[in-house]
C-alpha cells in the first residue's frame, strides 16, 4: 500500500476576475490570460504549486468551496471570496492581478476625516492579509497573517502590453547577492532630511547617497535624471506626493520643487529594483486622464520600467519632521526585510507585524491609518536577495517547502497574537469633559509648538477588539486616550498638515507626538 504523499508544494494563488478583464480589454484580454498562464508555468518550475483563480467563475469557485464574485466593485464580496480561498488552499502567497477596477481595494473608514485630512476612506489591501471578516473599520485589521501583493494594470486604461511587460519582468528576474541591493538611491525634502537620515542609517548604515530637494544638486529639476543616477537597485523616497499626481516633490519652507516625475523613469531603472516611498499618495494607482499631462502614476511607471516591488501609500501619509515614526518605520522595515532575503510579500507582512507590535499596545489613529494605507505592488513571491539561510538552492524541494511552511505558521501565530495585545482607537462620544488642568497643559504645549488655532481636539479612546481579553471588565481602570490637534495650510498647490497627538491616561499626559503630512 502506498504511503501518504507528503511532498506538499507551497501554494501560490494568482487571483483575478475574468469578466472584469473582458469588460476592460475586450478581445485583447486573451493576451493577458496567456501571460497569466505563462506566469503559472514559471511558478510551477520554481517549487511553487500555482493556481489561477477567477473570482467570478462560479464553477471554479464552488470547487474551491468559495463564493463567486458577481459584482466586480463589491468590496464585501471580494473580501469574502478571498477569505474562503485562503481557508481552502492555505496559500503561502496571494497575488492579486489587476488594479482596483479588476479587484477593488478594501475601502476602510478614515477615523480622521475633516478639514485637515480630506481622505474619507483608506483604499487598502491590508484586509486581504487578515482573517477578520469584511468590515470598514480599520481597527479590525490589526492582525495580518497572509502574504499578499498586487500586480496592477493601469486603472481605466486597456493596454494589455502593460501587464505583459510586468509578467515578463517577473519571469526574467534573477535573485542577487545582498551587496547588489546595498547601493541605494534616496531623495528627501530639505525639511525632513533629519528623519530620512535616521532611516537610511538604520537600513544601510550610511547617509552618503541622500539627495535633498531643494538643495544638494541645483542642476536637478526633477525631469533630467540619468540612468547612471537612478541605477541603484534600492530606492527610498521621502518626499511630498499629491492626489492623481505623477510627481514627487521636495520642500523647503514654502518652496515645493519637482523632484521626480513618472515619465522620466523610462529606460533608467535597473531590472529588479525595489522601491519604498513614504510620500502621500506615493503608491496611488489612478487613471492617467486624471492629471493634465495624462501621465501614469509613479508606482505604475516604476513597475513598467523593470522595478519588481513598490511599497507606497494609497492616500495621505504621515511621519514626524525629525526622528522616526509612522511611514518612516513601515517602509524601512520592509526594505530591511528584503535585504535580509525575504520575499517581497513576506517582507511587507513582517514589516506590518513589527510596526503594529512596536506601536502597540495602544495605537493612535495615525498609526492605524499608516498600517492600513501601505501596500505591496508586485509579485509577493519574488525574492530579490538570495537568502543563504534558505535551503532552496541545490534542490531539496521538501526541505525548502518545510522551511517555508514553518515560517508561515510562525507568522500566522504572531499575527493572531496582535489581536489580543493591541487596543485600537475609537472616536470618543464626548461624554467626558476634559479635566481643566489637562486642558491647560495641552494648550501650553500648543503654544510652544506654534499652533495658531486653539481648536477643540478630536479625542479617541482605546479599546481591545476582543471583549474576552479586556484588561478590566469592571471598567474602573481608565483607558488610554489620544487628543488630536491638527492644522493645515495650503502653499501653492500643496496642502500641508501638522499634527500633535497627546497621549493621556487618567488626566495625566503620558507623552505627545508631532506628525506632518508627507
Amino acid at each position: 500500500m502506498a504511503g501518504p504523499h507528503i511532498n506538499m508544494l507551497t501554494t501560490k494563488l494568482i487571483i483575478t476576475n475574468k469578466s472584469a478583464l473582458q469588460q476592460k480589454y475586450g478581445d485583447t484580454h486573451q493576451q493577458i490570460l496567456d501571460d497569466i498562464n505563462a506566469l503559472q508555468a514559471f511558478d510551477n518550475n520554481r517549487h511553487l504549486d500555482a493556481h489561477i483563480i477567477f473570482l467570478d467563475d462560479a464553477a471554479q469557485m464552488q470547487a474551491c468551496q468559495s463564493t463567486a464574485v458577481t459584482q466586480v466593485t463589491d468590496d464585501a464580496q471580494n473580501k469574502k471570496a478571498i477569505d474562503e480561498l485562503y481557508r481552502f488552499f492555505s496559500p503561502g502567497y496571494i497575488l492579486l492581478l489587476g488594479s482596483q477596477d479588476i479587484i477593488p481595494f478594501q475601502r476602510l473608514k478614515n477615523l480622521l476625516p475633516g478639514d485637515n485630512d480630506p481622505d474619507t476612506f483608506i483604499p487598502s489591501d491590508l484586509p486581504y492579509a487578515c482573517d477578520t471578516p469584511y468590515d470598514t473599520d480599520p481597527g479590525k485589521f490589526i492582525s495580518p497573517i497572509r502574504v499578499v501583493g498586487r500586480l496592477p494594470d493601469i486603472p481605466g486604461v486597456a493596454d494589455a502590453s502593460y501587464l505583459h511587460t510586468l509578467i515578463t519582468n517577473i519571469m526574467a528576474a534573477v535573485p542577487s547577492q545582498q551587496g547588489d541591493y546595498l547601493p541605494y538611491f534616496s531623495m528627501s525634502t530639505f525639511d525632513w532630511q533629519n528623519s530620512t537620515q535616521n532611516t537610511l542609517q538604520n537600513i544601510f548604515g550610511s547617509t552618503a547617497n541622500l539627495l535633498i530637494f531643494p538643495g544638494s544638486d541645483e542642476t536637478l529639476n526633477g525631469t533630467n535624471w540619468t540612468a547612471a543616477q537612478l541605477q541603484a537597485k534600492t530606492h527610498f523616497i521621502n518626499c511630498h506626493g499629491a492626489i492623481y499626481n505623477p510627481g514627487f516633490y521636495g520642500q523647503k519652507s514654502t518652496e515645493f520643487p519637482l523632484a521626480l516625475r513618472s515619465d522620466i523613469l523610462k529606460d533608467k531603472i535597473t531590472h529588479g529594483t525595489i522601491v519604498a516611498a513614504e510620500c502621500c499618495y506615493g503608491g496611488q494607482l489612478f487613471d492617467p486622464k486624471k492629471n493634465s499631462g495624462k501621465r501614469i502614476s509613479m508606482a505604475n511607471s516604476y513597475l513598467l520600467n523593470h522595478a519588481l516591488a513598490f511599497v507606497g501609500s494609497s492616500n495621505i501619509a504621515y511621519g514626524p519632521p525629525t526622528g522616526q515614526g509612522l511611514a518612516d518605520l513601515l517602509t524601512q522595515y520592509f526594505v530591511i526585510n528584503v535585504l535580509n532575503g525575504a520575499s517581497t510579500g513576506r517582507a511587507l507582512l513582517e514589516a506590518r507585524q513589527r510596526f503594529l507590535n512596536e506601536m502597540g499596545p495602544t495605537l493612535d489613529p495615525y498609526e492605524l491609518k499608516t498600517a492600513a494605507q501601505f501596500y505591496l505592488l508586485g509579485d509577493p513571491s519574488w525574492q530579490p536577495v538570495i537568502n543563504d539561510k534558505d535551503p532552496s538552492s541545490p534542490g531539496d524541494t521538501q526541505l525548502f517547502v518545510n522551511t517555508l511552511q514553518n515560517r508561515r505558521d510562525n507568522l500566522e501565530a504572531r499575527g493572531k497574537m496582535l489581536d489580543d495585545f493591541i487596543a485600537v482607537p475609537h472616536p470618543s462620544d464626548g461624554s467626558h469633559a476634559t479635566d481643566p488642568a489637562l486642558h491647560n497643559a495641552m494648550h501650553k504645549l500648543l503654544d510652544e509648538k506654534n499652533f495658531a488655532e486653539k481648536r477643540d481636539p478630536k479625542v479617541f479612546i482605546n479599546k481591545k477588539n476582543n471583549p474576552a481579553v479586556k484588561e478590566d471588565v469592571s471598567g474602573s481602570m481608565p483607558s488610554v486616550k489620544f487628543h488630536v490637534f491638527s492644522e493645515s495650510a495650503t502653499i501653492g498647490d500643496s496642502p500641508s498638515t501638522k499634527v500633535i497627538v497627546v497621549k493621556e491616561k487618567n488626566n495625566q499626559i503620558l507623552g505627545y507626538r508631532e506628525y506632518v503630512s508627507r
